[in-house]
């Protein structure tokens, strides 16, 4: 059992605008800290962060959490990796144990049975069998420490020497299945092992958990050459970057995440320094992807192969990353080379010289419109004039739309006002644009009940006064929230929204009520008065909704006791209403 009080001293330990500046860049504005919302396809800073409560909260999806729980999101781990991630942080001398953690059993048969077959492949790999496949790895230049690093194994040409493995071990059919590792035969019915005689590259997600594999054929095929896993319901090609899980703290020190097509680009990267790398798979780039690549870093640099697929791959993700406010930078590979094939021909010094001085988004399209112009040509130079002012329209640095102006000026010999006058002031806005929460007309009671419960969060003085008066709120998700802030207190006798955060981490409805109250634009000081204004209107309101139900009682009852119960606790009601109408 983990002590929650060692829990609340490590996330007090670490500073949530810190964890959070470093995935995400945040702008100061009065108090609070803002910043691009990771968790959807936002495109303005709706994600505000407070120091202050060690909380962050996105007024438009309503994602809210304390770092813990920024991180179980951002970082796709579960909350104990969290928790540790924060004490090694911090320095804090604290190991906390797999038995602590909640195995994922819906999906932990199809964890376990990928475990399996990466040991069988590894093994084969190490096999006699290995030697021809050992023999291309080597002519490609793969050092045994490369193979070990990337974990790269064998599947053998016997069609089910995995099946038969697992089998053994008692997993079931559908399971096998299920996996993307087994087929079945159609008439036999007889299962077999659909990765044969390839080169496995092993595909993990983004907790580094292993799903799927990349199979390379080695024997000179020059079709299907990469086959990837079907997809399962833990494998989702989509959703997955080759060596992402490996790549992210290289990106995090480098500032920067270089995107190539596939596993071989990734490794020969990484064995000449480049760790900052990951792999599209060869799949079109989707919208999953360029959201997991965004919490890696902003600066993206794509180095796709230098072929026409290549080129369309460039422009699709381009397409994408803009879609969520990125423009990439782009590195064009020349005679029709992929990283790999360039790396081993030219060298470490040429490739970072390319990745040094890759194409921002205008350079790019200037480096197409060039390909297919003649510029010694009227027609084609005023095209390609026109074109570049349309992408330099779209420019947010004005330091950039300077640079290209000038640039467009020199190779169009084109006046520079004439340029300017046509392309006019930035589109963009020049400042961050404030996010102003939408404004809701309420009632007095449910104001009442968003204020309370704002204070509750703050003072125990507010939580005492509503222990003492109502204890009760009339909204659903309002009064789940009262309790869980009053039952709070009376474990722990402190409140502190960001520990719970902690406590109420699997409730999401009431987290996300918690985000929405803490971030009302109320006074910082406890008034008194107002608490036992706020608590005299839902007491109010009770009353009411009691009184409500005895009329529909008594409009229904056939019981004349009962009845006269009814009508007299309605005029003791009225009476009383009445008096206190008076006295205000």
């Amino acid at each position: 059992m983990l002590d929650n009080n060692v829990i609340n001293d490590i996330r007090n330990s670490v500073d949530i605008v810190e964890v959070i500046s470093d995935r995400v860049p945040l702008t100061a504005r009065g108090k609070n800290y803002f910043g691009v919302c990771p968790f959807h396809d936002d495109h303005s800073p709706s994600m505000s962060v407070s120091r202050e409560k060690q909380i962050y909260t996105c007024f438009s999806c309503g994602a809210t959490g304390n770092v813990f729980k920024f991180l179980q999101d951002f970082e796709n781990i579960s909350f104990i990796e969290a928790v540790q991630w924060c004490a090694d942080l911090a320095g804090i001398p604290f190991q906390l144990t797999r038995t602590h953690e909640k195995k994922n059993e819906k999906f932990q048969t199809l964890y376990d049975i990928y475990e399996i077959a990466q040991k069988f492949y590894q093994n084969n790999m190490n096999s006699k069998e290995a030697k021809d496949a050992k023999q291309y790895l080597k002519d490609r230049a793969l050092s045994d420490e490369a193979i070990k690093t990337f974990e790269i194994g064998l599947s053998l040409e016997k069609g089910n020497l995995l099946t038969n493995l697992l089998k053994q071990k008692n997993y079931e059919d559908k399971d096998l299945l299920a996996s993307g590792l087994v087929g079945e035969q159609e008439n036999s019915m007889q299962l077999y092992d659909l990765y044969r005689n390839r080169i496995m590259f092993p595909l993990h997600d983004a907790r580094g958990r292993l799903v799927g594999y990349n199979g390379r054929a080695y024997h000179g095929e020059t079709t299907n050459k990469y086959v990837n896993s079907k997809e399962s319901p833990i494998f989702k090609k989509r959703e997955i970057l080759y060596n992402y899980h490996r790549a992210k703290e290289a990106v995090r020190t480098k500032k920067c995440v270089i995107i190539v097509e596939g596993p071989m680009d990734v490794i020969r990267a990484y064995t000449i320094g480049f760790s900052n790398v990951v792999a599209s798979l060869g799949t079109a780039f989707g919208s999953e992807q360029a959201l997991l690549v965004r919490k890696l870093s902003s600066n993206v640099i794509l180095c796709f192969d230098g072929d026409e697929a290549g080129l369309k791959a460039t422009k699709s993700a381009l397409e994408e990353f803009a879609k969520i406010g990125i423009d990439p930078k782009i590195v064009r590979l020349e005679e029709n080379m992929d990283p790999d094939e360039y790396i081993l021909k030219y060298g470490h010094d040429a490739f970072a010289a390319k990745i040094a001085n890759a194409m921002n988004p205008v350079e790019f399209k200037e480096f197409l419109l060039k390909a297919n112009m003649d510029l010694s040509n009227s027609v084609d130079m005023a095209n390609y004039a026109n074109a570049m002012m349309e992408e330099i329209k779209k420019m947010k640095d004005e330091v950039l739309r300077e640079v290209s102006i000038t640039k467009l000026s020199e190779d169009t010999h084109l006046s520079l006002e004439f340029l300017k006058s046509r392309i006019g002031q930035s589109n963009e806005p020049k400042t961050i644009p404030v996010f102003e929460q939408p404004k809701k007309k309420l009632g007095k009671y449910e104001k009442s009940e968003r204020n309370l419960l704002y204070y509750m969060l703050r003072f125990p003085n507010a939580i005492r006064m509503y222990d003492k008066k109502i204890t009760h709120m009339p909204t659903d998700r309002y009064r789940d929230l009262g309790f869980q802030i009053s039952s709070f207190f009376r474990k722990y006798g402190y409140i502190d929204v960001a520990d719970l955060l902690t406590e109420l981490r699997e409730d999401s409805e009431t987290v996300s009520t918690i985000g929405e109250i803490s971030m009302l634009p109320l006074k910082e000081e406890l008034n008194v008065d107002e608490i036992e204004d706020y608590l005299r209107n839902i007491k109010e309101y009770n009353e009411k909704i009691l009184m409500d139900s005895y009329r529909k009682e008594l409009a229904k009852s056939d019981n004349f006791d009962r009845k006269i119960e009814l009508a007299q606790k309605l005029v003791t009601y009225k009476k009383r209403s009445e008096e206190e109408n008076g006295r205000d």
